[in-house]
């Protein structure tokens, strides 16, 4: 595959094919008889659309006329045997209109805006197209011009006529160049080294690539390099991007001739890399000279392989809401000094909702390459139920969609103004599901249990907890805040002072007796059971104060000092009504 030929085939019109030769049309520089043209060979996939026209070596023919011919057998007929396409090609003619009497003959003016080409179809079989061409000046005979293309290839060589071929190779024949796999893992900050096996079964190029797993938890920057490829005699590799990094460039690419290679190369990992499992992904390109879809080329996918590094653990976020209804998420960071990245908006619309909490800490979904709709997948990650003026409730279940965070909502039930808080509580019962508290007005509270459909009810009947809580204006719950696996919930009574409710892992009796936390919590109008946003697997508390600052609370794992002193991580927040 020449180089010139690759350049030629991403050019449009006559302009890039005379740039092949250095000359540009309307340049007045050889004359007509002076001119060259060749033909030339190119390798066409299922949906490519190859073109035919030859390439311009020197000489202009300004103001006459190309005649392309088109065939299933060679040019050597000049009664046009095989003439045309076969069933299922579409052509294109665009400034080369057929000529009328003929089949697969094009006619085209010089010089020309459009050359003609043909669309193969998906489900091709292995076909070889010839071409052939005739340069006539402004006056000469199109019939003669016709017979001198359809025999050029019978004819002695000329500048002015010449043939080329289209080998349009099918899916099947082009899966016959294959890839077999050796990876190893990758050694924590260590190097390893890694082999492909091709069998090319025609020239062509390999790219490879590298991706993470699916369904794995994804963290941090890829501190993993490739480096070092080497390679026998009848290929060429290069490294355009060492970086694993999805959605890069390729991080090997191979230029292979027919035959058995081993291709082998390092991968390298760094100090800071997380332990992640990747897999390889190649891709054999065997076309030439046409543009052809990415599809077109053989995908090859390994196993996956190790990548051993420090482990991964969830990161947490938030939900804020602000004053005009519009829902934007915090992603977390794994820092502790700056525990979230830049807010994305999740939606608008949310300000009709009168209570509006997560059922447990937003968090960190298993990473997909497509999205992932509410299932077993997205259970657990911060669902939303929000109650609007009217007490309906309404369930907004999680799913992994950058776009749409959260699936269009669900509605629970009516009734629910009898309640003066709603808050999330986690999986109580640690049954997998996550559970719902509501306060009513006088002072009870009541848990929800979840029931983990998708499809019906998302809530059993209430269980009494017990009366009293109307000492506390603000409940905050959802995670284990104590390191005993079981949910937790903080609450703050009226003179400031923060209580720590331990959870039993009970769906009757969910509590046990209050532990006293600290007081001077009274200065905080939005308090968060937030998760673990310090990368430390203690869950951690947030706390917005009367002129928006924010501010963290490390958690030690600890039932009677489960946080340590606060720390400031940003201002600003009181631009929202609801944090969460």
């Amino acid at each position: 595959m020449s180089k010139r030929m690759r350049r030629a085939a991403a050019m449009s019109g006559v302009a890039g094919l005379l740039a092949v030769a250095g000359v540009t049309a309307g340049a007045g520089a050889a004359a007509a008889e002076d001119l060259k043209l060749s033909g030339y060979d190119a390798v066409a996939g299922p949906g490519s659309m190859p073109r035919f026209y030859p390439l311009v070596e020197s000489g202009s023919g300004l103001g006459g006329k190309m005649v392309i011919t088109v065939g299933t057998k060679p040019m050597t007929d000049p009664a046009g045997a095989g003439a045309g396409f076969p069933k299922g090609y579409v052509t294109f003619p665009n400034s080369c209109p057929r000529l009328a009497g003929y089949t697969g003959v094009f006619v085209c003016d010089w010089p020309l805006v459009a050359v003609p080409d043909a669309r193969v179809p998906m489900n091709a079989t292995d076909t070889t197209l010839y071409w052939g061409f005739a340069y006539t000046p402004r006056n000469g005979d199109l019939a003669t011009a016709v017979k001198e293309a359809r025999s050029a290839a019978a004819l002695p060589s000329a500048g002015h006529r010449g043939t080329g071929k289209v080998t349009v190779k099918s899916a099947a024949s082009a899966a016959l160049n294959t890839v077999a796999f050796d990876l190893p893992s990758v050694p924590k900050n260590g190097t390893v080294r890694q082999q492909l096996r091709v069998h090319a079964a025609d020239t062509g190029r390999l790219a490879l690539r590298f991706r993470l797993d699916e369904g794995q938890l994804a963290a941090g920057q890829t501190l993993v390099r490739l480096g070092k490829p080497t390679f026998g005699a009848g290929a060429k590799c290069t490294v355009p991007d060492p970086h694993l990094t999805w959605g890069a460039g390729a991080n090997l690419l191979c230029e292979l001739e027919p035959g058995d290679h081993v291709i082998s190369y390092e991968l390298s990992n760094a100090p800071g890399q997380y332990a992640q499992k990747y897999r390889a992904f190649t891709e054999y390109d065997l076309y030439s000279n046409t543009p052809t879809p990415p599809e077109a080329n053989v995908r090859q996918w390994s196993a996956a392989f190790a990548v051993q590094g420090l482990p991964v653990k969830p990161w947490h976020g938030l939900h804020a809401r602000d004053t005009d209804g519009r829902l934007w998420g915090y992603d977390g960071t794994r820092k502790a000094d700056e525990p979230f990245r830049s807010r994305d908006e999740v939606g608008t619309g949310w300000g009709t909702y009168t209570a509006l909490t997560s059922l447990s800490p937003y968090r960190q979904g298993p990473w997909h390459f497509g999205d992932v709709k509410p299932s077993a997948a997205t259970r657990g990650l911060g669902d939303i139920v929000g109650r609007d003026a009217t007490g309906t409730l309404w369930y907004h279940d999680r799913q992994l969609d950058w776009d749409r965070p959260f699936a269009p909502r669900v509605k629970v039930g009516t009734g629910w103004n009898i309640y003066d808080r709603i808050d999330g509580a986690g999986d109580v019962d640690r049954d997998g599901r996550v559970d719902l508290l509501a306060r009513d007005k006088a002072g009870v509270l009541w848990l929800y249990k979840g029931t983990g459909s998708f499809t019906s009810a998302r809530f059993k009947a209430p269980v009494r907890i017990g009366a009293g809580w109307g000492a506390y204006n603000q409940l905050a719950g959802g995670a284990d805040v104590t390191g005993d696996g079981r949910a937790d919930l903080l609450a703050r009574d009226k003179a400031g002072v923060l209580w720590l409710y331990k959870g039993t892992g009970s769906g009757t009796t969910p509590y046990t007796g209050r532990t006293r936390v600290g007081a001077g919590w009274g200065g905080y109008d939005q308090l968060v059971v937030a998760g673990d946003l310090t990368d430390d697997g203690k869950a951690d508390a947030v706390a917005r104060d009367r002129s928006g600052v924010l501010w963290l609370y490390k958690g030690t794992g600890g039932a009677t000092t489960p946080f340590a002193a606060r720390t400031r991580i940003g201002s600003g927040w009181n631009a929202y009504n609801r944090v969460f």
